[in-house]
């Protein structure tokens, strides 16, 4: 075979390799995150954000595993990393309705109300005015508007 054939070849093998690949790293990444929430729910923390980091490296591009690990961060009091990889699933799916409810939430838990407005505003705008996490996110806003400045700082105090 001639050179220029077999480069030409090239991403067309690479292709049907990836799409053999993709199909069997669903199963293992699944694994990761049912283990990840066992151990969660064991109230192993480390062990829960080990395994659930392990499924958003076995598989970068699935969205919903970033989601789940800023979801676990969220729910541990840690509102920066969670909001990392909040970023990083809107980075991949920018309409990703959980990734900018829980990005506007995390940015309200930082104190940057603006950027919770502009979650809002992009959530409206992909899933409409009413769908849950909208209004979920909007209640959110509402209720940070409306609290008492020493409750904020009492909340990142602790971070």
């Amino acid at each position: 075979m001639n050179r220029r054939l077999k480069l030409g070849l090239a991403p067309v093998v690479l292709a049907g390799v990836l799409s053999a690949v993709a199909p069997a790293l669903a199963g293992p990444v699944e694994s990761l995150m049912a283990r990840s929430r066992a151990a969660e729910a064991a109230g192993r923390f480390a062990d829960a954000t080990l395994l659930m980091q392990s499924a958003v490296v076995a598989d970068p591009a699935r969205v919903e595993s970033y989601v789940a690990l800023a979801d676990l961060y969220a729910r541990h009091s840690e509102p920066n990393f969670a909001l990392k990889y909040y970023e990083e699933a809107l980075y991949l799916d920018p309409t990703m309705a959980a990734a900018l409810l829980g990005a506007g939430r995390a940015d309200l838990v930082l104190g940057d109300l603006e950027a919770a407005k502009q979650k809002l505003t992009r959530l409206e705008g992909s899933c409409g005015h009413d769908c849950p996490e909208a209004v979920s996110l909007r209640a959110a806003i509402e209720a940070g508007k409306n609290a008492k400045p020493d409750a904020t700082s009492a909340s990142l105090d602790k971070h």
